[in-house]
């Protein structure tokens, strides 16, 4: 499943909820002041419908990734302490992302944290 980040889309859709929420039937009222009709007040509340669904789908989107991020910080929590390949001798500290680990290193030089060591017979026989 592809990560889902509202940061870049969430004032956006916030603000579209508002909208349909407040903005057009407030001048709707207004004009319904002025001009009594049926049609209006259907409008008022489709549009009302309508921003409602926008920040129920808001408040779903942003559950997914809290539940999304939560997930990821239990994965890196538990991946922290090992080398990551980068490949021509070099790994990278999990911990503190220094690229200058080599594989014979037992701790990282920047953040110094311990490596677990990995079982290489079992890599080999799954």
């Amino acid at each position: 499943m592809k990560k889902i980040n509202s940061i870049g889309y969430g004032g956006k859709i916030l603000g579209c909820a508002t909208i349909f929420t407040l903005v057009i039937p407030g001048i709707m009222q207004i004009i319904m002041f002025a001009y009594k009709s049926r049609i209006l007040a259907a409008c008022v509340k489709i549009s009302f419908g309508i921003g409602i669904s926008i920040i129920v789908f808001f408040i779903g989107l942003l559950a997914v990734e809290f539940h999304q991020d939560k997930r990821m910080n239990i994965y890196y929590e538990t991946k922290k302490d090992e080398k990551l390949v980068l490949g021509r001798g070099l790994y990278e500290c999990q911990a503190c992302g220094n690229r200058g680990v080599k594989s014979e290193d037992k701790y990282c030089s920047v953040c110094g944290i311990l490596f677990k060591e990995k079982d290489e017979s079992n890599e080999t026989n799954p």
